[in-house]
């Protein structure tokens, strides 16, 4: 599992670039690599996808991910 700064640079991203792709402001990857705010999910989607991964491999979206999963559960 890697941070979202690590998976941006080996994908050769800016934050701009990645923020672009993924329909965000700059500021909320700013923010999340520096761990000020945890993403929703909706945005967690969305940056992953620019990115071309799976939300989970992220170590910062891990946590929503679970999160997530937990209320599948618990609404089934």
């Amino acid at each position: 599992m890697q941070t979202l700064n690590e998976t941006r640079h080996r994908k050769f991203l800016t934050i701009r670039e990645l923020a672009a792709a993924a329909d965000v402001a700059t500021k909320t990857i700013v923010d999340i690599e520096a761990g000020r705010s945890a993403p929703r999910p909706s945005t967690m989607r969305r940056i992953a996808a620019a990115l071309g991964v799976d939300p989970a491999a992220i170590t910062e979206f891990a946590a929503t991910v679970e999160d997530a999963i937990e209320e599948g559960k618990d609404a089934a």
